[in-house]
């Protein structure tokens, strides 16, 4: 590889505080917020221009409700900010606590969903700094002690007693010499939004042809479940993989109206939908590609086709799917949903024993609800549902840790020390792993800084206080 060598130079600290925490996806805020509620002098970073990551640049507009435990006693598990998030979101888009009594998807309204964010962590106490690269490490005498950020005000440090890398990429653990695993073929996908939908008519078109909704898939439930949570929710969640069973994108895919690939995208009839009656958005998710989604090169072409891929989708909803006729696409997502690509390869290791129900840990710092992935529905090639544990399991501490490199801990969920990535992807567990980061964080800012002698007792009596049971 062709190098060029920079001139050495002094940069300007912007800065100092108590917790830096990189990246301001769900994981992110969650672990500023709980940070800054110690009492830390907190910073969260943020590349884009406002707070949600996959949940609002991404346009994955859905929180997988995997709070319940499954079973005939299903009950809340999980607690701290991963149920204020929800409740926030729902409360912003019109329907309040509702969702505690469906096991459909938290479904909100993104644009609301960036102030909903933003206010949390303001609230908190926390500082914003956005359109912010973190793009280095500041390492010394094997510890972290702030990070490089790029932005409109040039490159400058920010110094830090404890760093939370909740880039979802790993990049500060990479910046800071981290042992790191690379997923090399991971699974990403870009998400568009539809408006002026008539989502009346859309879900209606179930209830009249109830054949065309596939039950037990993606939820643990049916179409009466869905329709219910709609009815009292306003918002309806058509399952992923379910446009494969449809009758339309089938008829489509024969005809020819809809590729089976788009340049670098396949499954362009996955086809989940989340659809808002409030605002007439309709929400979609299909289409996939497989590569490192660390290469700049094909996640630039993966948006590319995506784009392409949007319209091409669109065109077969307003020609065959109901309420569609006057559809328009409202966006598409800012940046690509990368689900899994760098994560830490840490002495302590997370794997599906801990993920089991009833799994407990001493150096718990969050609780969470595991699922199963099961398929019931008996159509060709059917996707299959997430099937939720009927007890919780505990985030054990030691995951959250680099090797060899202390005052950092990894505060998104597709990052910590695992066997597999896809683990505690999703929405809720990202939170949970941001809010157990974040507190230690601020606790051991307040305890000199290192985060691999902390008191793991006094991390659990905060969390404890932010409404966390561990």
């Amino acid at each position: 590889m062709n190098t060029i060598k920079e001139a050495a130079r002094e940069t300007p600290v912007r800065g100092e505080y108590d917790v830096i925490v990189c990246g301001g996806g769900l994981g992110g805020v969650a672990a500023a917020t709980a940070a800054a509620r110690t009492g830390a002098k907190t910073l969260l970073i943020e590349r884009n221009s406002f707070l949600g990551g996959v949940a609002t640049a991404g346009m994955c507009c859905s929180i997988f409700n995997c709070y319940y435990t499954g079973g005939q006693s299903r009950r809340l598990a999980t607690g701290g900010i991963a149920v204020e998030v929800a409740d926030a979101m729902a409360d912003a888009t019109g329907y309040g606590r509702k969702w505690h009594n469906h096991k459909g998807h938290i479904i909100y309204d993104i644009e609301r969903g960036k102030l909903v964010l933003q206010e949390l962590v303001e609230q908190a106490g926390a500082e914003l700094l956005l359109q912010a690269w973190t793009s280095g490490a500041i390492v010394e005498d094997g510890g972290v002690r702030g990070v490089i950020v790029e932005s409109k005000s040039g490159r400058e440090a920010i110094r830090a007693k404890v760093v939370v890398d909740a880039t979802g990429d790993a990049d500060v653990a990479m910046f800071a010499g981290a042992s790191l695993h690379t997923q090399e073929k991971g699974l990403h996908s870009l998400c568009f939004r539809l408006g002026n939908v008539d989502v009346d008519a859309f879900v209606n078109y179930f209830r009249q042809n109830p054949n065309q909704f596939p039950d037990y898939m993606d939820v643990d439930w049916t179409l009466n479940e869905a329709l219910a949570q709609y009815d009292e929710c306003g918002t309806f969640l058509f399952p992923h993989g379910g446009g494969m069973q449809m009758d339309a994108f089938k008829q489509a895919k024969a005809s020819g109206e809809l590729p089976e690939t788009i340049g670098i995208q396949d499954t362009t009839d996955a086809c989940q939908m989340h659809a808002l009656r409030q605002t007439g958005i309709v929400h979609v998710i299909t289409g996939f590609t497989h590569f490192n989604g660390l290469n700049a090169g094909t996640i630039t072409r993966s948006i590319a086709d995506g784009r392409r891929m949007a319209f091409a989708v669109t065109d077969v909803y307003r020609r065959h799917i109901p309420g569609f006729a006057n559809a328009f696409i409202a966006g598409t997502a800012a940046n690509l949903g990368v689900r899994t690509s760098r994560y830490l390869d840490g002495d302590f290791v997370f794997t599906a024993d801990m993920m089991t129900s009833g799994a407990r840990q001493p150096d718990a710092v969050g609780r969470f609800v595991g699922y199963d992935g099961v398929v019931k529905h008996k159509g060709e090639n059917a996707w299959g549902m997430q099937v939720c544990h009927d007890d919780s399991s505990d985030l054990p501490y030691r995951c959250l840790l680099p090797r060899e490199v202390d005052g950092l801990l990894m505060g998104a969920g597709r990052s910590i020390s695992t066997d597999d990535p896809f683990r505690l992807r999703v929405m809720v567990h990202t939170m949970v792993v941001g809010q157990g980061a974040g507190t230690a964080a601020g606790v051991a800012s307040q305890q000199g800084g290192s985060v691999s002698s902390l008191n793991i007792e006094t991390v659990q009596a905060e969390l404890r206080k932010q409404g966390v049971t561990v």
